[in-house]
């Protein structure tokens, strides 16, 4: 999680490079995206940080947004870009299946 977040943050970026530079036809539009990748940034992180603190409560989460993640790394594979696609994709298996290994929360824990 940790790691999609410095790729999220490092994606932002880009966009805001891309959109104050004028090297896009809407510099708006690639500032919103920007600022929307950087939620989603933001998000990652809470999750990362969740898992870094040993919390159990961001398994759901994360397995959703992993699932989610590798539906976006196929659609971008059959959208014209199928090594990023693939890599996305890959990257959402891996992420989901070290998911798994988190143990889950029981609620009779004293912890």
């Amino acid at each position: 999680m940790a790691l999609q977040t410095v790729v999220l943050v490092v994606l932002a970026g880009s966009l805001v490079v891309t959109g104050v530079s004028g090297h896009t036809d809407d510099g708006g539009r690639a500032l919103t995206e920007a600022a929307t990748v950087l939620a989603l940034a933001a998000c990652s992180a809470l999750l990362a940080l969740g898992f870094w603190r040993g919390r159990s409560v961001a398994r759901t989460p994360s397995l959703l947004w992993n699932a989610l993640l590798v539906i976006v790394g196929i659609t971008v594979a059959t959208s014209g870009a199928p090594a990023i696609g693939v890599l996305v994709a890959v990257v959402g298996v891996i992420s989901f299946a070290a998911t798994l290994r988190v143990p889950r929360y029981e609620l009779d824990d004293d912890e």
